[in-house]
């Protein structure tokens, strides 16, 4: 009998349910239930699951090293400049934001001058926070999207 490996549990291991609407494709039923709600229909362009890259590639000595990169689950552009990225989580905890998902949101907000706001959805609205600032800034509680990421602060 071969013995089991106990997997640690992580944010990260726990993907929801995948699904594909108009044409996007949702990581969980959360970020789904998200677009459908508040994104969709908000008069706002915007993209799902947004790849922005933060490092760009280069070389050390004779390798290549990847670049780095930060995923995110939607951004909503005005006008051509970027209103919102947003990263929907279950919650406001290290469990929910790992610190490797905390590094690249400082990263986003120095390459693109513009931070990662996690959202946790609720049944008729939705908690929204920015992380990673010296002074701690409250989660506020938005019922759209019509708002800008300076209110927040």
């Amino acid at each position: 009998m071969t013995a089991r490996r106990k997997r640690k549990v992580t944010s990260a291991s726990h993907f929801g349910k995948k699904s594909t609407v108009d044409g996007y494709k949702f990581d969980s039923q959360k970020e789904l239930d998200f677009y459908l709600r508040y994104i969709k229909n908000s008069g706002y362009e915007f993209e799902v699951q947004k790849n922005l890259v933060l490092v760009d590639k280069f070389t050390l000595g004779s390798h290549n090293v990847r670049s780095v990169s930060y995923r995110a689950d939607f951004v909503v552009l005005d006008r051509g400049r970027i209103k919102h990225i947003y990263d929907i989580k279950n919650g406001f905890n290290n469990y929910a934001i790992d610190f490797k998902s905390q590094l690249k949101f400082k990263l986003v907000a120095q390459k693109y001058h513009v931070p990662v706001e996690v959202v946790v959805l609720r049944k008729h609205d939705f908690k929204v926070g920015i992380l990673g600032t010296t002074k701690k800034i409250e989660t506020q509680v938005r019922t759209n999207i019509d708002y800008e990421y300076s209110e927040l602060i």
